[in-house]
């Protein structure tokens, strides 16, 4: 009964987006579909397009399962999906220019360095196209899953994978330069990896075993290695570093959240709560998320705690279905857009937050939450939600 229960809600959502929607290119008018009653000029953001990614009733919907990580460059939005998939679509439109079937799914975000266009899947294999026109330039595999941002000097190309390892690649014919590797830990670790993270000349890395690293870029010697944390078990370094000024921001999933000296990896301050999973620099801000739901603004030179938002009990008060298996409630990065700071939950809302106060302002629902990162780029916020829609936001004009 809950089951078909679960179904009709299911068909009455999609049933309600495409109907107003119609096609990709004829949602501009669309607001956001969200219970806040609210009026379509009282809302900050609308609906510009929407793309169905997902044939529905084949996935486990009640599941966060889209990884997949929008990438804009020049007017085009590149996205990889669970159908083995990476899509090319124009940003203005929604409307798709190619697609290029992988071997596997497609989790890691997609980078654009000139006419070229690098991704990586889960069967391990990192493909370069021609971003015009999706035809393959080169492939190369390497040892385990490819997630998060693969990273690019314009000569060389990095990669990290579940296995621990980070490889170097060139750019120009995908040929091995350098690959470094940390011996997984015994016992539990996280999912996930810590995208490796260009520091001019250098790779910034984090790892499962609770070490913080910098190589060389052109050859993969090792510059500093910093211990962070210790213990048996969810010690992984599993957020990707920030980089600003004179520090380096870096999150431990054993719940601690570092600042640490951009020369050379020394311990400048920490902050401890949740295990931080995702962290963005907000003007003199750190707005770091963990996964008990709250999202934070740390003062980044000295760490101190401004304000926290806690979006488990704004999803619970909002609920469309209360089981117990939606208590868990991981947030997205947060992304400035405009004057709002936008959040989403895993299985919940995605909310516009005042960044001075963390206050909620407005929250629209994408359609069983959103565990793929929010991106805000060329004056619009792309969404990659768990239901398989990419749904592309821009602000409302009418909004006063």
């Amino acid at each position: 009964m809950h089951r078909f229960l679960e179904s009709i809600a299911v068909f009455l959502f999609v049933a309600a987006v495409w109907s107003l929607s119609g096609c990709a290119g004829n949602a501009a008018l669309l607001s956001a579909p969200s219970p806040d009653g609210k009026t379509s000029e009282e809302r900050p953001l609308r609906v510009a397009w929407v793309q169905n990614l997902v044939e529905q009733g084949k996935e486990d919907l009640f599941r966060p399962m889209q990884y997949g990580i929008p990438t804009v460059h020049d007017g085009v939005v590149y996205l990889g999906n669970n159908n083995k998939e990476l899509i090319a679509f124009d940003a203005d439109t929604g409307v798709i220019i190619w697609k290029f079937s992988a071997f596997g799914v497609v989790e890691s975000a997609a980078t654009v360095v000139g006419e070229n266009v690098v991704f990586g899947d889960g069967d391990g294999y990192v493909y370069c196209l021609d971003r015009k026109s999706g035809f393959v330039r080169w492939t190369y595999r390497v040892q385990g899953q490819v997630w998060g941002h693969i990273v690019s000097n314009g000569e060389l190309v990095f990669i990290r994978t579940n296995h621990e390892r980070l490889y170097a690649i060139t750019l120009k014919d995908g040929k091995w330069k350098w690959m470094q590797s940390r011996q997984l830990p015994n016992g539990f670790t996280i999912r996930g990896v810590a995208s490796p993270v260009l520091d001019g000349d250098r790779v910034l890395a984090g790892y499962a075993d609770g070490y913080f690293l910098a190589y060389r870029a052109s050859d993969g010697a090792e510059i500093f290695k910093t211990l962070l944390e210790k213990g048996e078990r969810f010690i992984d370094i599993d957020a990707t570093p920030l980089v600003e000024e004179d520090r380096v921001y870096v999150a431990s999933y054993g719940g601690t959240f570092y600042c640490l000296s951009r020369d050379n990896g020394a311990i400048q301050w920490t902050y401890r709560s949740g295990s931080v999973q995702r962290a963005t620099i907000v003007d003199d801000f750190v707005i770091a998320t963990d996964d008990r739901g709250i999202v934070r603004a740390l003062e980044k030179r000295t760490g101190q705690e401004i304000w926290k938002f806690d979006l488990r009990e704004e999803d619970k008060k909002r609920s469309v279905a209360k089981k117990p298996r939606r208590k868990l409630k991981a947030p997205t990065n947060a992304a400035m857009f405009g004057e709002h700071l936008l959040v989403a939950s895993s299985s919940g809302y995605l909310y516009a937050l005042s960044p001075d106060t963390g206050k909620s302002q407005w929250r629209f629902w994408p359609g069983f939450g959103v565990t793929a990162e929010l991106v805000a780029a060329d004056n619009a916020v792309y969404v990659h939600s768990n239901y398989g829609f990419l749904y592309c936001l821009k602000k409302n004009y009418d909004f006063r």
